[in-house]
């Protein structure tokens, strides 16, 4: 979790300083828009993959020490770079270095808890990384502030130094300390059993071509089911402080308060929801894929009432209920992942969880743009929303709802002590 918030921080600060390259370089909002969306989103995609098979094949806590480490330097290089190119460079070393984070510590959790409490890890994690995410925002604007309101406390070899530079660097020093505490990380086999047959015979495990062709089904369900979520909310996430002012008349900054106190009391329940589900529904056979499909079907309810909200009030609570539902079922998905995973691909499936969302980022901004286009008056950015929200949250509950047949095939086929047979 602390490595996360690391790199959380890293990422958000990546934001925060975009006004100060375009003081220092000038540079155009598409120019930025490479640095912090092509830079970051498709590089992070590309290499997902190649890490998690790294991961797989040489050691989960290695690479996620090598990971930290790439991020770290690239941070530090990117402090010292004087154009658009070394900029990008930088931008694209930490893509890399953060690639494999996120599916190289969910393929982690199996072998660190036992299965009974596996949820419960996931959990955890999913929600520290949700708040992770604002704290590491106000984070980085109260080290820019400080900055900037105390030049003299700074020593004077600095003077004249450009301020996101130095944050930068600042940002950059802790890289080794984290560095060393995951490569030290004691990793004592608590795993399920299943997980620890299948690791100490990784000669029989399958390849991951023939494992993706013999359960294309499960994937292209879970995987279209997450992209279809994902564009749904981060379409809200991003357009909201645009449509809303439009919509409204109301000042950007006090959205930014209203929309952050609604993502954020989605969070706490979202989160909260999917235990007190299963704890209370295991009797009545609720499984992780059932719950997170139920969720999923609750989730367009709130949106349908997106283009009759009368108020900022009113869209901030259909934000908050939305994204609750859809914090609900998301936060079950790396537990799906783990569980239709073999132990010895676990880190490259889990690379299609980020790869799908990644596509769904940059996916989704254009689409509502696009969209938008074509609509005339204040309200048509909401209704732009609406459009690409719902059939997106409808496809998300019908694909979850028919992958859970041949999600159940895949786990019995993983689980069978015989890979290639099902028990």
């Amino acid at each position: 979790m602390t490595a996360n918030f690391y790199g959380l921080v890293v990422r958000q600060m990546l934001n925060l300083i975009a006004p100060g390259l375009q003081s220092s370089f000038g540079f155009s909002d598409l120019q930025l828009g490479m640095l912090q969306g092509l830079g970051m989103a498709v590089f992070a995609c590309i290499a997902s993959y190649p890490m998690g098979w790294l991961a797989d094949r040489y050691g989960r806590r290695l690479l996620l020490a090598i990971g930290i480490g790439i991020w770290s330097l690239s941070t530090i290089l990117y402090a010292f770079q004087d154009g658009f190119g070394g900029l990008f460079a930088g931008t694209v070393g930490i893509a890399i270095g953060e690639a494999g984070l996120i599916p190289i510590i969910y393929a982690m959790i199996p072998d660190l808890f036992p299965e009974h409490r596996r949820n419960t890890a996931n959990l955890i994690f999913y929600g520290g990384s949700l708040f992770g995410a604002g704290i590491g925002m106000a984070l980085g604007g109260a080290m820019l502030e400080w900055l900037a309101a105390s030049p003299g406390s700074l020593p004077d070899w600095l003077a004249g130094v450009d301020i996101w530079r130095i944050a930068m660097v600042m940002i950059a020093l802790p890289g080794p300390v984290f560095l060393l505490l995951i490569a030290t990380m004691p990793l004592a086999g608590h795993g399920s059993p299943v997980h620890a047959a299948q690791a100490a015979a990784p000669d029989k495990a399958p390849g991951f071509v023939s494992y993706a062709q013999a359960h294309w089904r499960t994937l292209a369900c879970v995987c279209g089911s997450i992209f279809a979520m994902a564009v749904a909310m981060t379409s809200a996430l991003i357009w909201f402080p645009v449509a809303l002012p439009r919509a409204f008349g109301i000042d950007p900054a006090t959205v930014g308060v209203g929309l952050g106190t609604a993502v954020t009391a989605a969070t706490l329940i979202g989160v909260s929801l999917p235990g007190i589900a299963l704890k209370f529904g295991r009797r009545g056979g609720l499984t992780p894929i059932k719950a997170t499909s139920f969720f999923l079907w609750l989730t367009p309810l709130p949106a349908l009432f997106l283009p009759f909200v009368t108020s900022p009030f009113q869209a901030y609570t259909v934000a908050a209920l939305q994204g609750a539902m859809g914090v609900a079922g998301s936060a079950l998905m790396p537990g799906i992942f783990q569980d239709l995973a073999p132990s010895a691909l676990r880190a490259r499936v889990m690379t299609l969880l980020g790869i799908a969302n990644a596509l769904a980022f940059a996916a989704s901004p254009l689409a509502v743009g696009m969209i938008s286009n074509f609509m005339t008056g204040p309200r048509g950015m909401l209704y732009s929303i609406a459009i690409v929200s719902i059939p997106s949250l409808v496809a998300a509950a019908v694909l979850m709802s028919l992958a859970q047949r041949p999600y159940a095939a895949t786990v019995r086929a993983v689980r069978s002590p015989f890979p290639g047979e099902e028990v």
